[in-house]
């Protein structure tokens, strides 16, 4: 569990980590419960390294020989 938190920071997690941080702010500058969300489910991305990017969720093409 640690492996996946602490490895493979690419670009994309730093993306989400900044989004993340960016709606924490705005949801407590502004009172807003659902910038809250959003930014809970950006850190989640963010943290634990899901999400589709780059086609990591496209399905594989196997070739049959």
């Amino acid at each position: 569990m640690m492996n996946i938190i602490l490895k493979n920071w690419h670009t994309m997690r730093w993306i989400r980590l900044a989004i993340a941080a960016f709606m924490i702010v705005q949801a407590v500058q502004y009172h807003e419960l659902l910038f809250g969300f959003i930014a809970a489910f950006f850190l989640f991305q963010a943290t634990f390294n899901t999400g589709c990017a780059l086609n990591g969720c496209a399905v594989p093409t196997s070739k049959k020989q």
